[in-house]
C-alpha cells in the first residue's frame, strides 16, 4: 500500500498539471483574441473608419471584454490548483519534518524576492488583463473617431 505522503505527491502533481492547464488555455484565449482584434482593426482602417465599422469596433470592445474575464476566471481556476497543492505540501512537510520542505521554499523566495523585489510586485495577471484591457480600449478608440468624424 502507498506511503500517505505518496498519496499527497500524486495529489500536488494533479493539481500542478491542472494549474498548468489553466495557464495554457489562458495564452491560447489571448492569442486567438489578438489574432482576431488584429484582423477587425485591418477590416476597420481598411474601411477608412466609415460609419459602417462602428460594428466592428463594438465587436473589438467586445472581444477584449470576453478575453479579459476568461483570463481572469482561469486565473482564478490556477489558484484553486495551487492552494490546494499547497495544502498537500504542508501535510507531507507535517509527516516529513526533517524535510524541511516549507522552509526549504521559504528560503528560495526570500532569495527570489531579494534578487528581483520591484518584479515580485507586478502581478503576471495584471499582464494578461492588460493585453485584453488594450483590445478594449482599441476598441473604444475607433469608435470613437468613427463616431466624432463622421457625427453620428
Amino acid at each position: 500500500m502507498a506511503d500517505e505522503a505518496d498519496i499527497l505527491i500524486k495529489f500536488c502533481e494533479e493539481e500542478w498539471t491542472q494549474g498548468r492547464q489553466s495557464e495554457n488555455q489562458r495564452a491560447t484565449m489571448t492569442n486567438f483574441s489578438i489574432i482576431i482584434a488584429v484582423a477587425i482593426f485591418g477590416l476597420i482602417v481598411q474601411m477608412d473608419f466609415g460609419t459602417k465599422a462602428l460594428p466592428l469596433a463594438i465587436i473589438l470592445v467586445l472581444v477584449g471584454t470576453y478575453g479579459a474575464l476568461v483570463s481572469i476566471k482561469l486565473y482564478e481556476r490556477w489558484q484553486l490548483h495551487m492552494r490546494r497543492a499547497r495544502y498537500w505540501r504542508k501535510r507531507i512537510d507535517e509527516l516529513h519534518p526533517n524535510a524541511q520542505l516549507l522552509q526549504l521554499r521559504k528560503a528560495a523566495w526570500n532569495d527570489h524576492k531579494a534578487k528581483h523585489h520591484w518584479l515580485v510586485r507586478l502581478h503576471l495577471n495584471w499582464l494578461w488583463v492588460a493585453i485584453h484591457s488594450l483590445i478594449v480600449s482599441f476598441g473604444v478608440v475607433c469608435a470613437i473617431i468613427i463616431i466624432f468624424v463622421h457625427g453620428i
